[in-house]
């Protein structure tokens, strides 16, 4: 009954993920979406269940983390989570299933069958929610992947090559005209085309919109480098990094440029410096849930991967409070460690060389400084540069931090003014 439960909901998502990605692919015809109060309340609400479910799951990550710790310490074998490849995607989701299966036949021998009863729904608790967390995020992940692998571009020059001596090919290019628009375009036209549509659904959604101002293109990076551990973004050019591949998912440009988008790094969002777990991923994440109905897709996957790493939330603000400042802060150039934990054992017995001469983001005090004592009384500063130097988006820069700069500089030179006096 469970195994049929489960793949009666596997079929159910991968049915809407198909709908979604044939027949409503956004387009900048698109009319603007009105957001209501109730958007932003259900986003709360899924957040605050993800959280639950995070810490209700939390003992089936206990197996994983301790070989993980092994291969750090025991194989002396680093692993580098910007690093991560595909296959060794794969190979954490095939370790998800294995580790759900161990561990229900550990509960199964332990505490028997499933039943509705306290004691015994104590122990199947965890299992639902990676049951929970298993179909919202590895299932649209498993959907993606495998349909960027499908030659759209191709197919789509195909039907429109035979729609006039074909009845099929005719009815699928009326039938499935979003499709056939967005995947006949070249990679640079698609990332042109998914933001010019984002930024169109968003025309009377003033606080999407102002987030939005901080993209202004996608960048295709190479297959090899792996887009984690902050190395997402360029921060003062705003443009968020893609692999050329996901141009084929149109939901997941969407939802990239949604969290991505490094509004994050402007201090009127979040002051500087800042966590990434128990702060900057939180204000990401909700952003994403309260804004859902952008790209249902993405909230989906945004909610089950959530569900896997919310409670590391709680645990970095436990040991915080307990005094063990375990979560090092973003770095300047806005990287972070992603695995704090590990950094921080690796520190505590002197073997994280990979972390010296790092330090967090500056703050606007600290840049106002550096950056009068670089630039003489006549040099003009040049906005750019600095949200380059200093991890910036240029519109914080142009619009706050200049003024605040030259402030501080009218003021020095009256102080000094008056001291010559």
């Amino acid at each position: 009954m469970i195994v049929m439960g489960i793949l009666v909901s596997v079929l159910i998502v991968s049915a809407v993920e198909l709908t979604f990605y044939m027949f409503l692919i956004p387009g900048p015809w698109a009319k603007p979406l009105h957001v209501r109060p109730l958007d932003k309340y259900l986003g709360r609400v899924a957040y605050i269940i993800a959280y639950i479910l995070s810490l209700l799951r939390a003992p089936l990550g206990v197996l994983p983390y301790l070989v993980k710790l092994f291969i750090f310490f025991g194989l002396n074998i680093r692993y580098e989570s910007a690093r991560s490849t595909y296959l060794r995607e794969v190979i954490n989701m095939i370790g998800d299933f294995v580790n759900l299966g161990l561990t229900a036949l550990l509960v199964l021998a332990v505490a028997g069958p499933a039943k509705l009863q306290p004691p015994t729904l104590i122990f199947y608790l965890p299992l639902a929610a990676e049951l929970i967390r298993l179909v919202t995020e590895r299932v649209p992940i498993t959907f993606s992947a495998m349909w960027q692998l499908i030659p759209h571009r191709s197919i789509v020059r195909m039907v429109q090559a035979r729609q006039q001596s074909s009845v099929f090919c005719k009815w699928f290019v009326l039938r499935c005209t979003r499709y056939c628009c967005y995947y006949a375009l070249s990679d640079t036209g698609r990332m042109q085309y998914i933001l010019c549509a984002l930024k169109q659904r968003a025309a009377c959604d003033r606080d999407m919109s102002k987030r939005l101002e901080y993209i202004q293109a996608f960048r295709i990076i190479p297959l090899h480098c792996g887009l984690r551990s902050g190395q997402v973004r360029d921060v003062a050019m705003a443009e968020v990094f893609i692999h050329s591949n996901w141009t084929n998912d149109p939901w997941l440009l969407v939802g990239m440029a949604i969290r991505r988008a490094p509004w994050i790094f402007d201090p009127r969002y979040l002051r500087r410096p800042f966590y990434y777990m128990t702060e900057a991923n939180r204000l990401a994440t909700l952003c994403v849930l309260k804004h859902a109905r952008y790209s249902p897709p993405y909230a989906v996957f945004q909610f089950g991967h959530e569900i896997r790493v919310a409670r590391l939330h709680l645990f970095y603000l436990v040991l915080r409070w307990l005094g063990a400042d375990v979560e090092y802060k973003v770095s300047a150039d806005g990287t972070f460690q992603f695995d704090q934990f590990i950094c921080w054992l690796e520190k505590r017995f002197g073997c994280a060389q990979a972390l010296a001469g790092q330090r967090p983001l500056y703050s606007d005090d600290e840049v106002i400084a550096e950056v009068l004592c670089r630039y003489n009384a006549s040099e003009t500063i040049v906005a750019q540069d600095i949200a380059l130097h200093y991890t910036y988006p240029l519109k914080y820069v142009e619009e706050v931090l200049l003024n605040k700069i030259e402030a501080t500089r009218e003021k020095l030179e009256l102080c000094h003014e008056s001291n010559m006096i």
